[in-house]
């Protein structure tokens, strides 16, 4: 990795702030602003719903190195979440009153955003930070790198018996209609979409130029980020197996700069590929986040996290599972799903032995499901992962790395 430029300076955040949940009314969660690399927690549910009794967004993180700003998926509620994190008020004083100044341009020093996957719990706020975060200042007058999945060239094998109509991406812009659009083609069939609010926001308002702004980069194009020699991408004429969907692969580079260097594998979400896990290596340590896959990646998240800081991993109550589910069979309605939990995620029975095997220090539970799944109920999971455990909570930061100013000293526990 090439050096990275420490800026001295980090991104604000605000000291001691205060939220409630539902399992924790009232609870503080700990910071981490004495760490150069932060990682924040801004949606901490998976699962294309809502929750009863949940107030989590769904699944998105923020890595701050130093003042530079990397967001890896955007799931529903994730935007506000970023807001509440970095969103710091430009006050004006007239007399004793504080009145707001100009907007804040709070995502100037955004860099570069990541898809694990293309489902809404992890883009479902994609078009919001699109729109809004355009006057936010994103890019910083510079590029916005966006980086994710390419077209698969096939639909699912209809495991549910669905008989409706198909939805299709409409042919445009040199590419052919398709009913499984990549991140490059559902980018800019966001903007056709929101081209009024877009074209209005820029003539009344000052908006940037999106078209010229974002950089989106499909893993898998040979012209922006090419897959690793040797891999041959699943034929879409003939059914699917885990094996060619998610074959063994050592992690291969999709990003860097002068802050960080970002490596991916492909992970086994059963039939959504492509799914990938990404790892962020800067100067202070590394973070991989998992994104949605089952427990067996044929080693590629073993390869990918090995000896990293932190491992960022879906999860779903073993529980829930068993009480939710119990006695459907195939013939049941909800097979669909229970099939869908059962061979595309990781439930909590299966997630120590995963995480053990990867070396990490740190597991984070993250994309949890149930949402409302109270937290003691994980404490099992620390059976198989002799490591230190943490139930993420939207908004909880964790410092990567020695704390800032004190040479040699070991990091907090908290």
């Amino acid at each position: 990795m090439s050096p990275v430029r420490h800026a001295g300076l980090s991104l604000p955040r605000r000291q001691g702030q205060r939220r409630a949940s539902a399992d924790r009314p009232g609870g503080r969660l700990s910071r981490a602003a004495n760490h150069n690399t932060v990682l924040t927690l801004l949606g901490t549910t998976g699962g294309m719903t809502w929750w009863p009794d949940c107030d989590r967004a769904s699944a998105s993180q923020a890595l701050a190195v130093g003042d530079a700003l990397y967001v890896i998926d955007l799931g529903f509620g994730a935007t506000r979440r970023l807001a509440q994190a970095f969103n710091r008020g430009q006050y004006l004083r007239r007399g004793r009153e504080r009145i707001q100044g100009d907007l804040t341009t709070f995502l100037a020093n955004v860099r570069a955003v990541f898809l694990t996957h293309l489902h809404m719990d992890h883009l479902g706020d994609y078009a919001t930070f699109l729109e809004v975060g355009a006057r936010s200042g994103y890019g910083g007058g510079k590029s916005l790198v966006v980086i994710g999945p390419g077209e698969r060239g096939r639909l699912e094998e209809n495991h549910s018996g669905y008989a409706g109509g198909i939805m299709t991406a409409e042919a445009g812009g040199g590419c052919p209609a398709t009913p499984t659009p990549g991140t490059k083609r559902m980018t800019e069939l966001l903007l056709q979409a929101f081209a009024q609010n877009f074209n209005d926001c820029a003539r009344d308002e000052g908006y940037p130029d999106l078209t010229r702004i974002l950089d989106v980069r499909e893993i898998g194009d040979p012209a922006a980020i090419p897959w690793p020699a040797g891999f041959a991408p699943p034929d879409p004429g003939r059914p699917w197996t885990a094996a060619d969907t998610c074959p063994a692969m050592a992690p291969f580079a999709v990003y860097e700069d002068d802050r960080l260097r970002v490596t991916a594998v492909l992970v086994d979400h059963f039939q959504v590929y492509p799914s990938f896990a990404y790892r962020f290596d800067t100067d202070d340590g590394g973070v991989v986040i998992s994104g949605d896959t089952g427990p067996d990646t044929r080693g590629n998240l073993q390869r990918l996290a090995r000896g990293a800081d932190v491992l960022v991993h879906e999860v779903i109550d073993q529980a829930w599972i068993e009480s939710a589910f119990a006695g459907v069979d195939r013939n049941h309605p909800a097979w669909p799903l229970y099939d869908h939990v059962m061979t595309a995620h990781t439930s909590s029975a299966d997630l120590g032995r995963v995480a053990a095997s990867c070396q990490v220090k740190t597991l984070v539970l993250s994309h949890i499901a149930p949402g409302n799944t109270p937290p003691w109920r994980f404490q099992a999971i620390k059976r198989d992962f002799p490591g230190r455990l943490v139930v993420g909570e939207d908004l909880m930061e964790i410092g990567i790395g020695r704390p800032l100013g004190r040479p040699g000293a070991r990091r907090r526990a908290d």
